[in-house]
């Protein structure tokens, strides 16, 4: 089962992720992706694509926010994740 999000957690994942990726929050959070990008969906939070995101894991091609409101408030499904 999954571990709950405290208040605590809530407040780290907003602060985070106005610098980080999604893939580095999950790291230092220790949560999955999964976990962390659905969160961030129900609290209305853009994530930063690894290109924008502070760290090592930033280089590579040139992205925008992600943001779930623009792709249809829709989770992507598992055909989409491969």
């Amino acid at each position: 089962m999954a571990r709950r999000w405290s208040a605590e957690d809530i407040e780290d994942l907003k602060t985070l992720a106005q610098s980080y990726s999604v893939q580095a929050i999950a790291e230092k959070m220790d949560r999955s992706v999964g976990g962390v990008a659905f969160k961030a969906h129900q609290l209305g939070l853009p994530l930063k694509a690894r290109s924008q995101a502070i760290g090592p894991e930033s280089t590579g091609p040139e992205s925008t926010d992600f943001n779930w409101a623009e792709s249809h408030n829709r989770a992507p499904t598992s055909d989409e994740w491969h």
